[in-house]
Formats: structure tokens, sequence, C-alpha cells
């Protein structure tokens, strides 16, 4: 069974656009250690951590939901051999973002800003990779993710589907709130990690220029 980063999805294309990010993940500077540090230590616990995930550049879920990028748990292990993980870059979306990112947060962020193609690319990726860290550091936390987000949020589609925009029933609105909740804290944690990231990528690309 595979394990680490898994490319069996992508096209022969996506996988051209990938090589350009792993390249860059890989650059080190002359006493041989990685440029961009935070990225590339996210990139060897993906490799070594003992689940797999799979990369996906397009999704029909990236045209729908207008965003950069989105980390899901597939299987989860109650073991906690392997669990099964997906990263979806939405390249197309990353893409049609402003060249200044998305505006300037109190700490200095500038998410995707000042960045070239592939750097921004890289960015997300290391948001998504900092929430499969996150969600896959222990049985408990890859269990909570897995009820309390991916199994609520389907029941949600399921309801719309069946029922349109009818009130949801209690239980329902109950486990959103909660899911929601987790959300937050989930998000505020990549958050966390992307800033180092494009920190490093924008500071190296400072010097070079």
């Amino acid at each position: 069974m595979k394990t680490g980063i898994v490319l069996d999805r992508l096209s022969q294309k996506e996988l051209r656009q990938w090589r350009s990010i792993e390249h860059l993940i890989r650059t080190s500077r002359p006493d041989g250690t990685f440029s961009y540090p935070t990225l590339s230590g996210l990139w060897e616990w993906a490799g070594h951590s003992g689940n797999a995930i799979y990369i996906e550049l397009s999704s029909p879920d990236c045209a729908a939901m207008g965003t950069a990028g989105k980390f899901l748990i597939e299987r989860f292990d109650p073991q906690a051999a392997r669990h099964v993980g997906v990263i979806r870059l939405c390249v197309g979306n990353i893409d049609r973002r402003a060249p200044d990112g998305g505006g300037t947060r109190a700490d200095g962020f500038v998410r995707l800003g000042g960045l070239g193609k592939t750097e921004r690319y890289a960015e997300v990726l290391g948001h998504e990779l900092a929430h499969a860290a996150y969600d896959f550091a222990s049985p408990e936390r890859a269990r909570m993710v897995q009820e309390r987000v991916e199994a609520v949020s389907a029941q949600f589609v399921t309801h719309r589907a069946e029922h349109g925009n009818e009130p949801l029933d209690p239980a329902l609105q109950q486990s959103l709130e909660e899911r929601d909740a987790l959300l937050e804290e989930l998000e505020a944690h990549a958050d966390s990690i992307e800033l180092l990231v494009w920190r490093e990528l924008a500071q190296r690309r400072a010097k070079l220029n």
C-alpha cells in the first residue's frame, strides 16, 4: 500500500506543474540547508508519516467553491497506521487571485502577495499540509475531524439535496455549529503555519530580486 505523497491522480500536464512545486520545495542554500525550512519540514513529514496523501490539481469542488486549496480525510484508520487524505490545489483559482494577494493583515501577512506562480502554489500547499499534519497528529484528532467535519458536511449536503431550504432539524443545526467551531480552530492553526511559509518564500524572492 502506498504511503507519503501519492501522485496517481495527476495527468501528465499536472505532473509537470507538480514537479515545479517539488523542485522549489527542495531548493537549498549554499550551506546545504533548505531555503524554505517550514515548507520542506512539512514535506518531509508527509513523506515519512506512514499515511497516504493524494495530490489533486483539479476538482469540481474548486470551481464550485472558488477556494485555493482543500485538505480532506478520505479514510480514517482507527489504528492510526495509515490514514488516507487528499490535498486539492485549485491552481486555476490561485492563478486568478490578484497580484497583491488577499490584503495585508496586522501581522504583515499578505496571502499570496508578492510571489510568483509556483511560489503561490507552494504557499497553498503549505497551508494544506499543515492541516494534514495537525489532523493526523493523533487518532483522537483524526477521528474528531472525520466525524465533526467530513461526516457532518456530508449530512448537510444530503439534507439540502433532499429538502431544499427547509429549516434544519435541531440535531443537525447543533452538529453544524460544532463543526464550524472546530473548523475555526483548524483554520487558525493552518493560517499560522502558512504565514511562516509565506514569509520564507517572500524573503527569498526579495533577496533574489
